[in-house]
């Protein structure tokens, strides 16, 4: 199947892979980390590169951009870093971050300890600590609800961090999203998409054209449309139409294990990284649609 090739491409600026990967909230730039431990900022528009950070003395496994222009930064040390103008505001250290959010103006982080931890965002300040029953490997949120990705289990928790649903998965949910309506939980697992009815738990499995581990996916910003990041065998990037699910475009395989992908917030750019020690940017174009609402073949 042919595929398009990105449109920009930042080559080689994280020895041994691109590990994470986040837009500012007012998509003008966007944050980049590796598996050496360091960070660096892109102005989006020119890719331009606006500074780098060192911190971290291992992976960088995720990156949180707050409206105040700082942001957060968590890794395989089990360093969670708030950064301010290029230098390091506040830092703790504990068990290795996997996953970070912003839930009620509070930094969330999710970590290989089966913890829970609640930090202010000005000060990365302990406010509180919730224990589970597993390791997190993935969070999500959307207005008063957190939803926390165990290995077998979701948690839809309240504004009260109190448990109001658990799902059970029979795979573990990479990359855990929220649709931009709150209504549908989607993740990536070997193969296939998985998708919950957040009101119901109902789930569906959905086959993909990938050949191994989808390791991250994205909504637009308008929901319409799912990105897919492959990462054992294919590291392709595909896009769905989410009332279908069928494919309307497809990207070029990364040379190496794709890791993460992500929308900026308009809608307009796609971003991945991969093993292979690149960024990729691609314009994405709405998919033009036939007389009679079929979607065409992607090409």
């Amino acid at each position: 199947m042919s595929a398009a090739p990105p449109d920009r491409v930042l080559a080689g600026i994280h020895e041994f892979g691109t590990t994470a990967l986040a837009f500012t909230p007012d998509g003008r730039q966007f944050i980049s980390g590796g598996f050496r431990g360091e960070l660096r900022v892109w102005d989006a528009a020119t890719l331009r590169p606006l500074g780098e950070y060192h911190g971290h003395r291992r992976a960088v496994r995720a990156i949180l951009p707050l409206a105040s222009g700082d942001f957060v930064s968590g890794g395989d040390d089990g360093r969670l870093i708030l950064w301010h103008d290029r230098r390091i505001k506040q830092q703790t250290q504990g068990a290795k971050v996997t996953a970070l959010a912003l839930f009620q103006g509070q930094v969330v982080s999710g970590q290989r300890d089966g913890r829970l931890r609640v930090w202010s965002a000005d000060t990365l300040q302990p406010v509180r600590e919730i224990q589970l029953s597993d390791d997190v490997v993935a969070l999500t949120t959307h207005g008063t609800r957190l939803a926390v990705g165990l290995d077998h289990a979701i948690l839809l928790l309240d504004a009260d961090y109190k448990t109001r649903r658990t799902i059970r998965t029979p795979h573990t949910p990479h990359d855990l999203q929220f649709s931009p309506d709150g209504r549908i939980l989607a993740a990536g697992t070997w193969f296939r998409l998985l998708e919950w009815d957040v009101a119901s738990g109902e789930m569906h499995s959905i086959p993909t054209e990938h050949n191994g581990l989808l390791t991250s996916i994205a909504f637009s910003p308008d929901g319409r449309y799912l990105a897919t990041l492959g990462r054992h065998t294919d590291s392709a990037i595909r896009i769905v139409d989410t009332t279908d699910f069928r494919v309307v475009q497809r990207y070029q395989a990364h040379e190496l294990c794709g890791a993460v992908i992500r929308f900026s917030p308009d809608g307009q750019t796609l971003a991945s990284g991969s093993d292979d020690e690149s960024v990729r940017l691609y314009r994405f174009h709405r998919p033009a649609y036939s007389s009679n609402g079929a979607i065409p073949s992607a090409h």
